[in-house]
């Protein structure tokens, strides 16, 4: 069982996932995704540990900083703030994509609090291809009264698993793997629609950082997963291509997802056995209450999810005929929420 909660700093809250008893693991996900989607993967580590699965500021349930992030360090200072107030002393950093490199940052910030750093989809990017792709790879998706943004979002969602980087569609970038099934590309395009128009925030702070440099000047005992199937593996050899010290290594992966979950749940366990169990201050963790919209929708199901993502524009045709007067970021809400409630 999980628990949404939040801790709350300088009157902002941070919200995240908390379940298990043990040594605390502090679980970072990718953007734009939250905390919820690590939580299938924290729940084969709650045995062992005790997992804190992390909105990230802007994400989620999450608070925004009041003024826009400059680097990755505006997030590190104020997650530690949260993780002291918790009473989280010294514990375990999972990250994967942008979770990662907020990993890396923290380890190189606040050596003396983490034990260990576990990094998954963590790549390198040479000057000249991060350029390019920071050029193209994150357009703006703020909220059209119109909805065509939600053509732009489905878009971006079909070609994730077609091409990396997903806006480069020749055979150079071409994954050759076989489309996601409907279903995963619309929870994709939800994360899409729930950060909204600054989901590239923290994309896009990360990515600047995904260079072998900062991995190198970590101190703390660092693992590297690797395994065949992600989007990204072709950039995670170039990182593991870099001659790191001892104390930074990789952890190959074989199998499928199922396989891989196993074999990554069993190696974090053997590395952080016997760390010292947490001890968290429960006084300053509250419930979370969900937010109540208040608008007119059917009592029928939103549209059925099509492979060509015309059920999006569907449910905002219907949304923005039945709440006039509303804005297009209201209409978004409702729209995230109409699906939410299937």
């Amino acid at each position: 069982m999980n628990f949404a909660r939040f801790v709350e700093v300088n009157q902002q809250k941070l919200h995240f996932y908390t379940l298990g008893q043990g040594p605390a693991l502090v679980m970072l996900h990718p953007s734009p995704s939250t905390g919820e989607s690590l939580l299938p993967l924290a729940e084969h580590l709650a045995s062992k540990y005790m997992v804190f699965c992390i909105d990230t500021p802007g994400y989620g349930k999450s608070d925004p900083f009041i003024e826009t992030p400059k680097s990755l360090t505006d997030y590190t200072s104020f997650l530690h703030l949260a993780f002291d107030k918790l009473g989280l002393k010294k514990f375990s950093i999972y990250g994967s994509a942008t979770g990662a490199q907020l990993a890396i940052r923290y380890g190189l910030e606040y050596p003396d609090a983490v034990s260990h750093i576990f990094l998954d989809n963590a790549a390198h990017f040479d000057d000249k291809l991060a350029d390019k792709i920071l050029e193209h790879y994150f357009p703006d998706l703020t909220p059209r009264l119109d909805g065509s943004h939600l053509a732009d979002i489905w878009n971006i969602v079909s070609k994730l698993f077609q091409y990396f980087p997903w806006c480069f569609t020749t055979e150079e970038y071409a994954l050759n793997r076989p489309q996601m099934p409907p279903f995963v590309l619309q929870m994709i395009a939800m994360d899409y629609l729930k950060a909204g128009s600054t989901y590239d925030i923290a994309y896009r702070l990360a990515f600047q950082h995904e260079r072998a440099k900062y991995v190198e000047q970590l101190k703390v005992p660092t693992t590297i997963f690797r395994w065949n199937n992600s989007i990204i593996t072709k950039y995670v050899d170039a990182l593991l291509n870099h001659n790191f010290e001892k104390h930074i290594k990789a952890f190959m992966i074989e199998g499928d997802a199922t396989e891989r979950t196993e074999k990554m749940v069993a190696f974090m366990e053997e590395k952080t056995s016997g760390h010292e169990i947490t001890d968290v201050n429960d006084f300053v963790i509250n419930n979370y209450e969900k937010v109540h919209l208040d608008y007119n929708k059917p009592n029928s199901s939103a549209p059925e999810v099509k492979s060509n993502g015309k059920h999006l524009q569907d449910a905002w045709n219907y949304l923005i005929k039945n709440n006039p007067n509303e804005t297009a970021a209201s209409i978004q809400n409702y729209l995230v929420d109409w699906y939410s409630n299937n």
